[in-house]
């Protein structure tokens, strides 16, 4: 504590009064904790006074070796700045956002002849137009569901639009009106197109009207399939309507923050809304090491959500946070836009949020107790095959081809919160003889190691056999530390006979309804299922490659359009220079160039 304390008024004299970020480092040259301030010497100077800090920061204050900063113009950039860093960085003792993936959105593709509905993740094209974004896929695909039986719109790809000779079966229970064999006009497609632009964009009581309208008329007309198929669409749009008409009547778009807390675990609740609709909410469990206070908490997750997240022009959160005024700001520098951060004080605001609570309160107890049974597994593996060490991380390596053919290495990693599936890794095995299961384990984890940050056990699908290379190659990168333990599926290599050994090849034996032997399977199985499938993906990647993958300057796109083009490949090697340039996207030199690969050829 001390040495940390001297090393930190060390350098308060060196720094500025400026806005910037500043770095924790220890003697390790490990980042243990990045921060934003308004002014860098007075902020790092707090640290010099430890008494005033809880526990868990004192643990840090004496880990620091040195400090690092980045002045910036002004505060605002400072926690932008930061943000982003913690993001990049990851350091040991921030609040770190763990799920920062992106959302999906629904894109409506207003840009084609034949506008279209589909689930959209990434980039954004100018010419459509996107909803959302939504919790989840789920979400994503029970609204498209609704919007099918409502608007009967394509969902089918540019490619089947053009080369269907008959409506498909979504035609036949009228969820499309197959423009593709032109069952629909265009005028009449545009006014579907238009109604569900104005549903989404929350005006459907004009809608609403319209279909009663069309039903009466199909009704006095004697044509009552149309009129009950108007009618099971007014259903739809009213159950949809209801649902959530009350709560988010007076919402046009915002995002939802709701916080809770059981013991040190906090979980935080995030809501999407739009157009007055409830695109759904997802539970974020957040990684705390240092701070106490919940507003701080939720403050600094926010910043890190809108690091990959677009940025709605209100955010209602459950609790106050310190530095509103200044996070305003700096979203409004990110989205050119105004952002108003307001406090759950309306009533329907104040339902939302409580209800959201509950549903974080639950996920978060489920988590809670997932990691105390996880945890109580670890000790007993610890006991059980007498390792040195508590464990903390797992890897789980396993191997997969086909007679030798498209071999893949590769690992799980877990821990006691689960499967941690955003660390998991494949090797497509270069060097090794593809047949030999010992060389790829040997070659797999000496291309692991040289990543660093290595776990505290190590498990191999296999036997003794495994376990003699994988030790090999430990003891070879001076890493003999390392726990290690493999599983065999024994002579019969039938489920439940499973043997397991340690890393002295002594076997440990595993009575059949011992928690910690259905845990080891569920671990070598999750590890046989991600070589499995990543094998499957690199298989069927080489089963649609051709020699056309080899010519230079040619795509996806143009490899698509030359096999649409000639017949088959046979017609391609034997086309004409003139002939290539008639190929849509295929320009001269790429034209020449596709002749002359097969003319060398």
């Amino acid at each position: 504590m001390q040495q940390g304390i001297y090393n930190i008024k060390k350098i308060i004299k060196d720094l500025p009064n400026s806005s910037g970020v500043y770095k924790m480092i220890s003697i390790t040259n490990e980042i243990l904790y990045i921060g934003k301030a308004k002014n860098l010497s007075k902020r790092i100077s707090s640290y010099a006074n430890p008494h005033r800090l809880n526990n868990r920061l004192q643990k840090m204050i004496s880990l620091i070796d040195k400090i690092e900063y980045i002045s910036t113009v002004d505060e605002t950039k400072a926690l932008l700045l930061e943000a982003s860093l913690i993001k990049e960085i990851k350091p040991k003792f921030n609040i770190l956002l763990k799920d920062d993936k992106t959302y999906p959105n629904i894109e409506f593709r207003i840009g084609h002849k034949w506008p279209q509905i589909k689930k959209h993740r990434g980039r954004k094209s100018n010419e459509h137009c996107y909803f959302g974004p939504f919790a989840s896929a789920y979400h994503v695909n029970v609204t498209l569901d609704i919007l099918q039986k409502i608007f009967s719109l394509r969902t089918c790809s540019d490619f089947e639009l053009l080369n269907r000779k008959r409506p498909c079966i979504q035609f036949q229970i009228q969820r499309c009106s197959a423009p593709c064999t032109g069952e629909i006009s265009p005028k009449d497609y545009k006014e579907i197109v238009d109604n569900l632009l104005s549903y989404m964009n929350g005006k459907n009581s004009n809608l609403m009207n319209n279909l009663i309208k069309k039903m009466n008329i199909a009704s006095k007309e004697l044509n009552y399939e149309k009129a009950a198929n108007f009618r099971d669409k007014i259903r739809s749009l009213e159950k949809t309507h209801h649902t959530f008409k009350n709560l988010y009547k007076n919402i046009e778009e915002a995002d939802i923050f709701s916080v809770v807390r059981i013991n040190e675990h906090i979980a935080i609740e995030v809501t999407f809304c739009r157009n007055s609709q409830n695109f759904g909410s997802n539970t974020h469990f957040v990684e705390n090491k240092i701070e106490d206070d919940l507003s701080l908490i939720l403050q600094k997750f926010i910043v890190q959500f809108y690091n990959t997240q677009n940025i709605p022009n209100k955010i209602i959160i459950s609790d106050d946070i310190h530095e509103k005024e200044l996070i305003e700001n700096a979203f409004f520098t990110k989205a050119k836009s105004k952002v108003s951060i307001l406090k759950a004080t309306e009533a329907n605001t104040k339902l939302i949020v409580t209800e959201a609570k509950k549903t974080a309160e639950i996920n978060l107890a489920k988590k809670i107790s997932e990691m105390n049974k996880n945890k109580n597994l670890l000790e007993s593996l610890k006991i059980k095959f007498n390792l040195s060490i508590n464990i903390s991380n797992i890897e789980v390596y396993d191997n997969s081809h086909f007679s030798g053919k498209e071999a893949v290495g590769s690992y799980i990693v877990a821990n006691k919160e689960g499967f941690l599936k955003s660390k998991y890794r494949k090797f497509n095995i270069k060097n090794s003889n593809s047949r030999d299961d010992y060389s790829m384990m040997q070659e797999v984890l000496t291309r692991r190691i040289k990543y660093g940050r290595y776990p505290d056990l190590i498990i191999i699908d296999g036997g003794k056999g495994q376990l003699s290379c994988a030790k090999e190659v430990l003891i070879k990168m001076n890493l003999s530390n390392i726990n290690l333990i493999s599983i065999s599926k024994g002579k019969k290599r039938n489920s439940e006979n499973e043997r397991f050994y340690c890393d002295n090849g002594k076997e440990v034996y595993l009575k059949k309804n011992d928690p910690l032997f259905y845990y080891l399977l569920r671990l070598r199985d999750e590890a046989h299922r991600y070589a499995i499938s990543n094998h499957k993906v690199l298989r069927n990647k080489k089963l649609f490659n051709s020699e056309i993958d080899m010519i230079p300057n040619v795509g996806a796109k143009r490899k698509k359009n030359l096999l649409l083009f000639f017949k088959n490949v046979q017609e391609l090697k034997s086309a004409t220079f003139d002939r290539l340039c008639k190929v849509p996207g295929i320009n001269k030199e790429t034209a020449m160039e596709i002749y002359n690969f097969f003319d060398k050829n």
